[in-house]
């Protein structure tokens, strides 16, 4: 290999490295580690449900759990969504769905990593179509807590339907 190639050749590995530096540097890490899950949660629906408004976050019927949080103690979530989904509207446009915790104050609390309106479940195209979505919470104090799934369609979007979802919540021991 001569000189000038050789040259070329470490440019170009350290502009890729540069490039994913650049990227890395742009995200924010999450994480949580735990020892055992103590206890699930599941339900499910067969029946398709529709977001009826633009612009806003809907729960979606059926898609929560109510939990306790032992006096005492802390615990975090691992929350997990399935759904056959179906999103119509402009190319450009997406779907959006995210898992949050109410606890009994009201507080919502948007499990990690937290991506808001950012998060797209589904664009327009094509046919109904399997997605998922699995999220944790930061370190919940004792108390009791609602877990739902949201839903909201991005202004574009004309329709944005799911069917036959599954949602799943543990209760982990930090």
């Amino acid at each position: 290999m001569s000189r000038l190639t050789k040259t070329a050749f470490a440019a170009t590995a350290l502009s890729c490295v540069l490039a994913l530096t650049a990227t890395a540097a742009g995200a924010v890490p999450s994480s949580q580690t735990g020892t055992q899950t103590g206890v699930q949660f599941f339900t499910g629906e067969s029946a398709p449900w529709t977001a009826s408004t633009v612009g806003a976050w809907g729960n979606i019927p059926t898609a929560s759990v109510n939990i306790t949080v032992p006096a005492g103690t802390t615990r975090f979530l691992d929350a997990r969504f399935t759904a056959e989904s179906l999103c119509v509207g402009d190319p450009g446009a997406w779907c959006s769905v995210r898992i949050v915790a109410v606890n009994s104050a009201g507080t919502t609390i948007e499990l990690q990593p937290v991506a808001s309106t950012d998060y797209r479940f589904d664009t327009p195209g094509g046919a109904e179509e399997a997605h998922a979505l699995e999220r944790f919470s930061p370190s919940l104090g004792p108390g009791t807590y609602t877990v739902r799934v949201q839903a909201l369609r991005i202004t574009g979007i004309t329709q944005f339907t799911l069917d036959d979802y599954a949602f799943t919540v543990g209760l982990v021991e930090p």
